[in-house]
C-alpha cells in the first residue's frame, strides 16, 4: 500500500508520534482540569505514521452552485460516491457515483443518476491520473466526476506529504506545489500558491486528528473540448480552501471539507456571444465506518 514513496500529487491542487495520553494537571482541590502547556502533542505533527491494515472507505459529496455575475441562481449539482484507498498494489477505487441536478436552490437533490462508466474504476495513484487514457471510457463532458480523482489526489497531497514541514499555527507555502497541470486533455488548471497551515488538535470518529488548513487563490482555469458537434471553451479563475483531518495514530484521513469560488466565461462555436457563471462549490469527504 501507499508507503514512504507514495507519489507527492504536487501540481494538481499538487518520527512516529503515538499519543498514548494526554497530561492533566489538577493544581488543588475543586480546582479546574487543564492540559499541560509543555504538551508534545503541540510541539510537532507525525511524519512518519503507519498504515493501517485494511482498506479505508469514504463517501465523498460535492455540491456545485451556479449564478449569474449578479448572483442570481441558475441551478446545483451533487456529485457523490465511494472512494476506497488502501487496496493492495497501490490502488484506489471508485463506487456508487452518481449526478444530481436541479434548478431549485431549496429543493431537494434527489437520488441522481449513476455514472456506470465510473462503477469498480481502480487505478494507483501516479502522473497518470492526468492522462487522457485513465479516463477512455468517461464520456468527455463528465468533468464533474473525473474532479473526484483530481479531489482526492489532491487532498491526499495536502494531508501527508508536507507534515515534517508544518509547525502550530504557522503559514507554509508550498512551492513545490505550485504550476500548470494538464486536466486529462481537457485544458489547464494552474495553482498559483498553495499555503498549508497546522491549525491544532481536534476529536473525529473517535480518533485524535491534527487539523490541516488549504488554500490557493487566483489560480487560472481554461478548458476546450467539442459537446453536441460545438466547440466549448471555458476560461476562469478559481479560489479554493479547506481543511484536512488526520488522524495522528495512523495514516488515514478522518475528515475533509473543501470550498471553492470559480468565475466562468463560458463561449459556444455557434454563439456570438460569451455567458458568464458564478460557481461556488462545497465538497465533503466522510469517512464510512
Amino acid at each position: 500500500m501507499k508507503n514512504q514513496n507514495h507519489l507527492s500529487f504536487t501540481k494538481a491542487f499538487g518520527a512516529l508520534l503515538i499519543i498514548s495520553s494526554l497530561i492533566f494537571n489538577v493544581q488543588n482541590a475543586g480546582a479546574q482540569t487543564r492540559i499541560s502547556t509543555g504538551d508534545k502533542i503541540f510541539q510537532a505533527l507525525p511524519s512518519r505514521l503507519t498504515l493501517p491494515g485494511k482498506p479505508q472507505r469514504y463517501h465523498i459529496t460535492t455540491d456545485y452552485y451556479n449564478r449569474t455575475l449578479q448572483g442570481v441562481f441558475i441551478d446545483k449539482i451533487r456529485v457523490s460516491g465511494d472512494f476506497t484507498t488502501n487496496l493492495p498494489e497501490n490502488t484506489e477505487k471508485w463506487n456508487n457515483v452518481t449526478v444530481a441536478k436541479s434548478a431549485q436552490l431549496n429543493g431537494e437533490f434527489g437520488p441522481g443518476e449513476p455514472q456506470l462508466y465510473i462503477e469498480n474504476f481502480t487505478y494507483q495513484p501516479s502522473a497518470k491520473i492526468l492522462q487522457p487514457e485513465l479516463f477512455k471510457d468517461f464520456p468527455m463532458e463528465a468533468v464533474h466526476v473525473k474532479n473526484l480523482v483530481w479531489d482526492m489526489a489532491g487532498i491526499e497531497a495536502f494531508a501527508w506529504e508536507h507534515l515534517d514541514s508544518l509547525k502550530l499555527n504557522q503559514l507554509y507555502e508550498a512551492k513545490q506545489m505550485n504550476g500548470s497541470v494538464n486536466l486529462a486533455g481537457l485544458g489547464t488548471f494552474k495553482n498559483n500558491n498553495i499555503q498549508l497551515a497546522w491549525k491544532g488538535i481536534s476529536k473525529v470518529n473517535s480518533q485524535l486528528c491534527g487539523l490541516i488548513d488549504f488554500r490557493a487563490m487566483d489560480n487560472p482555469l481554461e478548458i476546450n473540448m467539442k459537446m453536441n458537434g460545438k466547440d466549448f471553451n471555458l476560461k476562469g479563475v478559481s479560489h479554493y480552501w479547506g481543511t484536512v483531518y488526520i488522524s495522528l495514530s495512523e495514516k488515514t484521513i478522518e475528515y475533509t471539507e473543501l470550498f471553492e469560488n470559480v468565475t466562468l466565461e463560458m463561449r459556444w462555436s455557434d454563439q456570438p456571444t460569451s455567458q458568464y457563471v458564478y460557481t461556488n462549490r462545497f465538497m465533503k469527504v466522510e469517512k464510512i465506518k
